[in-house]
């Protein structure tokens, strides 16, 4: 849907993966769509130097998320909303919907 406008299906994809579940990591995001790490990484970081996106190290992960600060956040996430109303729901289910739980964090309980 957005492809035209952002120029790869891939960055839609990742952003609208992002936009969903808050926080992610490059890993995760190339896993859930069977993308290649390297190109993942390279979009992310792409989207972080064009200030659309911020990261942060958490441990030895680096999380991405929308970047508060971006002047058109507001309005690409409108967008992205928009966006996500056309995804088939099966897909919407498999890539887009968010964990119930909660990532383990190895501390026993």
């Amino acid at each position: 849907m957005l492809k035209p406008l952002l120029g790869s299906g891939k960055k839609e994809k990742i952003l609208l993966f992002i936009f969903t579940h808050v926080e992610s990591y490059a890993r995760e995001i190339a896993r859930a769509f069977n993308f290649n790490l390297n190109t993942v990484q390279s979009q992310l970081l792409n989207l972080e130097i064009g200030g659309i996106l911020y990261s942060k190290t958490k441990g030895k992960v680096r999380l991405f998320g929308i970047n508060p600060r971006y002047p058109f956040k507001k309005e690409m996430e409108e967008l992205l909303k928009k966006a996500l109303i056309f995804v088939p729901d099966d897909e919407k289910r498999k890539f887009y919907t968010p964990r119930l739980r909660p990532r383990r964090t190895g501390k026993p309980l």
